[in-house]
């Protein structure tokens, strides 16, 4: 009887999965712009809201995508509206603007928030689309724009975990793991964690080799030998060739944007009574970057700064050499 309780649990979850057709797209930039080509390729109907430029939309309606006028009407034609945008500010006002997203709830949506956004905005979101009958999900992502182009993201989801079995065919499509951390402002507190381990990282290795070139060593050789070493991680992967080759894409995300997410953290960490006194050097590393005008460039680009606070001359990329 355990058995039979159980398998028709499993088909009622595969058949609300199946009727997870239709998804709503809001923000287009590097990230949400390849999420969106994704759900598309994956064979859901997608429908997406234009913001400031129009090329990432017009790549998609070329592909088949449907163009909604206004974030209320894409919510009412859909089963699933995905949200990816710069914070916590532009999240509230799509959400909660007169014609936003919630103006255009109905019972059964799904919301799903990928914007790295304060905890507590979780809870608000989530009962304000508890009372249209729509259900909510704070689930940032991890990785970069490369592998958003690729499907290979990882989610860090908040919220109920039936609803999240709901869109797990959705999340597949751009995904390539999905972790459930807990209760609703679970995936948003996990991904301000996760952040400030990479964004601390950035500032220790741009500090370091500062150091280094100070020190007149070969930087070419002092990174290969970090590579053999517990000096050697994802985000020394992703920045270091810009030092050594000028390649900043491997981590196109905006120093701006670190210093956003250093801030949230650092609320956080005050809210449960942890210390933050990394963190708050890091913050202010990022916050002295984004005053000295480099606040639009991606974050490999902190090796200037430091470069420029240190008395160094700008790296001759190619050489390995600073200094």
């Amino acid at each position: 009887m355990n058995d039979t309780g159980s398998v028709e649990r499993m088909n009622e979850r595969d058949s609300s999965a199946a009727r997870v057709e239709r998804v709503g797209m809001i923000g287009l930039g590097l990230m949400g712009s390849a999420i969106a080509a994704q759900v598309l390729k994956n064979g859901f109907h997608l429908s997406a809201l234009a913001h400031r430029s129009r090329d990432a939309l017009n790549a998609l309606l070329s592909q088949g995508a449907a163009e909604a006028r206004s974030a209320a009407e894409l919510a009412r034609n859909a089963d699933v509206v995905l949200i990816c945008v710069t914070g916590t500010p532009q999240v509230r006002d799509v959400v909660f603007r007169e014609d936003g997203v919630l103006a255009g709830a109905h019972p059964g949506l799904i919301v799903i928030d990928s914007t790295t956004a304060d905890p507590e905005f979780a809870d608000e979101a989530a009962a304000a689309f508890a009372g249209k009958g729509a259900a909510f999900l704070d689930a940032p992502v991890n990785r970069t724009p490369k592998e958003a182009r690729e499907g290979r993201l990882n989610v860090l989801a908040g919220g109920d975990a039936d609803v999240l079995e709901r869109v797990r065919p959705v999340m597949a499509a751009y995904a390539e793991t999905v972790h459930h951390l807990g209760a609703h402002g679970a995936g948003y507190r996990a991904k301000l964690i996760h952040n400030f381990i990479a964004q601390a990282n950035g500032a220790i290795l741009a500090e370091a080799f500062g150091t280094a070139a100070k020190a007149k060593l070969n930087l070419s050789e002092f990174a290969a030998v970090c590579r053999l070493s517990g000096a050697h991680s994802k985000t020394f992967d992703r920045i270091i060739p810009y030092l050594l080759e000028g390649d900043d894409s491997g981590q196109q995300f905006a120093i701006r944007n670190a210093a956003k997410d250093m801030r949230s953290y650092s609320q956080l960490a005050a809210a449960q009574s942890s210390t933050a006194v990394i963190a708050e050097a890091v913050r202010q590393l990022y916050v002295l970057a984004t005053n000295l005008g480099h606040g639009d460039k991606y974050v490999p680009h902190i090796f200037d700064v430091l470069a420029e606070l240190n008395g160094l001359p700008p790296a001759r990329h190619g050489d390995g050499i600073t200094g």
